[in-house]
Order: structure tokens, then sequence, then C-alpha cells
């Protein structure tokens, strides 16, 4: 299906209240609310070593057509790559690997990053970090450091994921099945264990319980392709692991290839829980707008019924 634009969403309450709302004082009381509530943008900080696939795993999930390219504004941050499109903006951070000095460069920046605040100057500007490691390697060195460094410098650890990129190719691309594009049994036996693998050691030595999920972004190779697996749960997973109105901002954003979404055997649906949380986040935006009004809330809900079915068939 098309996306739905946040922009949109604010446009049709700016709409409804402008049509309902009688009172010129309260019309421009609330518009002025909404006006911040337009800009409101969802920060999201990708990191992962060398070769895990960050890129894909954009491309996978984000109708990322529209992208602005940039880099880090402060001389510290300059090596982190900045995507913003629209209300979203993503900073994809060089993967380790490079060398000790390098790596050592990398770390202070990604550091720095999640340190920066808003433009407020009360909150952190990363709304949310993914980690991507790669599913077929069994050197997890580089990975459990960089796990490591994240969880000791972002204040927010229910807002950490951790995604197994590449899980076509955990057992060097045995138990894939392609026709289908997921895994057989016997894969599925090993990635699981591999998750469980990481969450224990996580617990371990961050004393923090993350459930790390696997996937595929796909590629394209020439005329081969294989279409991404269980990008759906990862996208679900941001989408709840992030703060009010922030959700729906990312929801506007998700790729508009219908075939990165496509379920599998052995996946939950997601997509009555995705629009309850979505739903419940545009609630927040009601309850922010009440805020702004003087008057009860029954009045200002005529003006949230004519958009209270924006997100229906969302997944």
């Amino acid at each position: 299906m098309t996306n739905k634009n946040y922009d949109d969403f604010i446009s049709g309450i700016s709409e409804a209240i402008n049509k309902d709302i009688s009172s010129e004082k309260e019309r421009n009381r609330l518009q002025e609310k909404l006006l911040q509530l337009r800009k409101e943008k969802a920060n999201i900080m990708i990191v992962g070593g060398t070769g895990v696939g960050k890129s894909s795993t954009i491309n996978a999930l984000f109708d990322t057509t529209d992208a602005k390219v940039g880099v880090g504004v402060d001389p510290e941050t300059m090596s982190i790559d900045r995507y913003e499109f629209g209300n979203v903006i993503l900073w994809d951070t060089p993967g380790l690997g490079h060398g000790v000095s390098e790596d050592e460069r990398h770390k202070r920046n990604i550091i720095a990053k999640l340190n920066e605040t808003d433009d407020s100057g009360s909150h952190h500007l990363i709304d949310l970090v993914l980690v991507v490691v790669d599913s077929s390697n069994r050197d997890m060195g580089t990975s459990y450091e960089l796990i490591d460094l994240i969880i000791r410098n972002y204040s927010d650890k229910k807002r950490i994921i951790i995604g197994l990129n590449q899980c076509d190719m955990a057992m060097k691309g045995r138990f894939w099945n392609y026709k289908d594009n997921r895994p057989e049994p016997q894969l599925v036996d090993f990635l699981e264990k591999k998750v469980e693998s990481i969450k224990r050691r996580i617990s371990e030595s961050n004393h923090i319980d993350i459930e790390p999920i696997y996937y595929s972004a796909g590629y394209t190779d020439g005329c081969e392709k294989q279409y991404p697996y269980n990008i759906s749960k990862l996208y679900f997973l941001i989408i709840k692991n992030l703060k009010d109105t922030k959700a729906l901002v990312v929801s506007h954003k998700k790729s508009t290839q219908a075939e990165n979404f496509m379920r599998h055997d052995g996946m939950m649906d997601y997509e009555e829980e995705s629009e309850g949380i979505l739903k419940r986040a545009a609630s927040t935006v009601f309850e922010k707008i009440c805020e702004a009004a003087s008057f009860v809330k029954d009045t200002v809900s005529s003006v949230f019924s004519s958009v209270g079915n924006f997100f229906s068939g969302w997944f």
C-alpha cells in the first residue's frame, strides 16, 4: 500500500480544527500546538561491523527515495552519515574492523553522537539504536564490543534493538528455502540458539535483557534478486520501541516495496498489534492537542474522529 505521510496526518487534524472549532482563539492555540507536532523528528542510529549489511537494511526498511544525504555537523561526528527523509533521520555509523586506531576514533564518534542532545537540550537526540550483526559470522568479538559500547553509553536501554542480518547465510546457505524465501527447521533451530546465546551473553555482561531477532535484508545481484525476510518483525520492533509521536513519524516512512513485508510461516501477524501501537501514539497526539485547549475533551474528540481510521490496514 502507499505510505501515508505524517504531514498528511497532522494536516488532517488541522483541517478538522478549522472546520469544527468556532472559537478563533482556540483554533489558533490548537494550530500552534500542531505546528510543534509537525516538526517532530525521529532520530535512529544504525551501527554494526564492516559488511554486516547496514545499507541494505536501511533500504529494506524505509522509503529512502527522497533521502537527503549529509554528514554530522560537528567535527567529532563528521564520519557519521546522515540520511534525512521527511521527519525521519538515520545516522549511519562507520563499521568497525578497519584497525585499532581507526576503530577507536569511530567509537569516540559514536559515543559523542549518543550523548548529543536535541534542540531543546533536555533530551538525547538519538531516539533508538539498531545494532546490525552478521548472522553468518561465528567470531562475535567485534559485535559484542560494539554492543557493550552502545549499552554503556546509551541511557535508554529499552530502545536498543539487535538484528542478526543475513540469516539466510548463517549456515553457509544450507537449509534456506530459496523458493519460499524462508529458513528450514534446521536453520531456524541454529538461529534461535544463536539468539539465545547473544541474549545470555548480554545479560551476563550488562545485566539487561535484549531479545535479538534474525532477518535478511535481501539483495540484488545482476538479474538475481532475493527478497527480504522478517523485515516486518524488525520494523514492528522499531515502531514498538519508539516513544509516542516518534512511532507515528517512522511508521509513515515504511518502504513502499510491498514484497519487503511479506509474511512467512512461523511469524506472528504484526498487523493488529502494530495498528494498536500507532493508534495509541495517535491518541497521545490527541492528548497533547487537548492540553492546548481550554475546553473539554469531548469537544476536541470530534476533531480527532475525522482521522481516527488513519492507520487501518497499515501493514
